[in-house]
């Protein structure tokens, strides 16, 4: 959270309700979750640190509505974002999928509501693609060429999971989700041989 607003700030002054709109007008929410409370208390924390500092006060008229701050980047704050930056760029970092831990449990569900829950998600993802696919024909020629990788990146790993959410599907649908192979003593042997 705090280096994209950090990253925003960086471009212009901004104030928090900007930032989170920002972020969506970038379709960066479709990769990073952002909640206005956590975006807030990043604010606030970014502003305790010195990282961040009040530009603008613009008074709200009417009774009990706070003031709106924009907010600048301080000296900081910018050695604080490139901390970040070069931090996140060397993360390593498996893909991660709602579908992940439950997977290995599977077999003890009903396979035709499984079915229907991975539909849901292949649906999802395809109108996912279709979207980034738009933004990408739309922007492309306008959008630095960091946030046009982020969006071919977006596209491409919607793309995997698309195909892997049909095997997925087609395995529910047939029933082999089911594991009629498998029992607990099988799994024990397994584990076993595993340990020598």
């Amino acid at each position: 959270m705090k280096l994209l607003a950090l990253g925003l700030l960086m471009e212009r002054d901004r104030h928090p309700y900007e930032i989170r709109q920002t972020i969506k007008d970038r379709n960066w929410h479709v990769t990073f979750r952002v909640r206005d409370g956590s975006l807030y208390y990043a604010v606030d924390q970014m502003r305790e640190d010195g990282l961040i500092e009040a530009a603008e006060v613009i008074p709200v008229p009417g009774d009990n509505r706070p003031d709106k701050t924009v907010y600048r980047i301080t000296e900081k704050g910018k050695e604080a974002f490139l901390d970040l930056l070069y931090g996140q760029l060397g993360e390593s970092h498996y893909p991660f999928h709602p579908f992940f831990p439950a997977l290995p449990f599977i077999r003890h569900g009903d396979t035709a509501l499984t079915a229907e829950f991975a539909l849901r998600q292949l649906e999802a993802c395809e109108a996912r693609i279709e979207r980034m696919k738009a933004v990408i024909e739309l922007k492309q020629d306008y959008l630095p060429k960091g946030a046009l990788h982020l969006l071919r990146g977006i596209l491409r790993f919607s793309e995997t999971e698309r195909d892997w959410l049909k095997d997925v599907l087609a395995d529910a649908e047939s029933g082999a989700l089911g594991d009629p192979c498998w029992s607990p003593e099988g799994l024990l042997e397994l584990e076993k041989r595993n340990k020598n």
